[in-house]
């Protein structure tokens, strides 16, 4: 009699169990196919098999391909090879980063940096032993504004400190190297014709320059008074 009952209730033990593992099964189905659903529109875009520098020529075994929901691919993105293969990279494009028009630019193979040049822009480098870009302060994208100090009249009469160019955008930094220890820092900035000239005067005039980084989000230009021994007698008090 005992061993008969346990039999029964063996069985319905059994029977529960396949019971409960089916209600289980059945809602996971339901519950994946909502999640399939919302993840069966996808685009498949292009992407940066390495990381491709500025000024880089797209060739096809720099490119992936990866797919994306619909809803968050990036505006732009390309999708064919076609589109893509021959042209420059404007700016720099991380590794499995999505490819855009926007960062492209048709050079006809050209690797040059007059590629990625704004017409009516020259590239010109700026020599610089400035603290904050010896110290490693001033990077690629940064904008900063240049302070100098001129003689005003005789070579080595009294100076007067002003700021001078603003809100200059640096494209990139000219350091030294492993190969080249002794090359001389400079920063590359894009300007027009006449702001390379002021550049240049106050390069070869040997005038003393620093830099000032600007915040991101400050655009427009300041308007400050030039600094000489007067200004600083009367504004803070020294005694000549």
């Amino acid at each position: 009699m005992r061993e008969a009952r346990s039999w029964i209730f063996l069985g319905i033990g059994v029977l529960l169990a396949v019971v409960t593992g089916m209600a289980l099964y059945g809602l996971s189905q339901q519950v994946a196919q909502p999640q399939l659903a919302a993840g069966s529109s996808t685009i498949e875009v292009l992407v940066a098999k390495v990381d491709l520098p500025q000024r880089t020529v797209i060739t096809a075994d720099a490119l992936n391909r990866k797919s994306y929901p619909a809803d968050l691919v990036p505006v732009g993105a390309i999708s064919s090879e076609l589109d893509a293969i021959g042209l420059t990279t404007i700016a720099p494009i991380a590794r499995g980063q999505a490819i855009v028009s926007g960062q492209l630019a048709a050079a006809e193979g050209n690797k040059g940096a007059s590629v990625t040049i704004q017409k009516g822009l020259v590239l010109v480098s700026f020599p610089t032993t400035d603290p904050l870009t010896i110290g490693g302060l001033v990077n690629i994208g940064d904008r900063v504004d240049i302070l100098a100090s001129v003689a005003v009249g005789a070579t080595d009469g009294p100076r007067t400190s002003q700021t001078t160019i603003q809100n200059l955008e640096v494209v990139d930094i000219v350091a030294p190297t492993k190969e080249q220890p002794q090359r001389a820092t400079a920063l590359v900035f894009a300007v027009d014709h006449q702001v390379a000239l002021v550049l240049k005067y106050l390069r070869d005039s040997q005038a003393s320059v620093d830099l000032a980084i600007r915040s991101r989000s400050e655009t427009e230009l300041a308007r400050t008074t030039g600094v000489d021994l007067g200004f600083l007698v009367q504004t803070y008090g020294f005694r000549r």
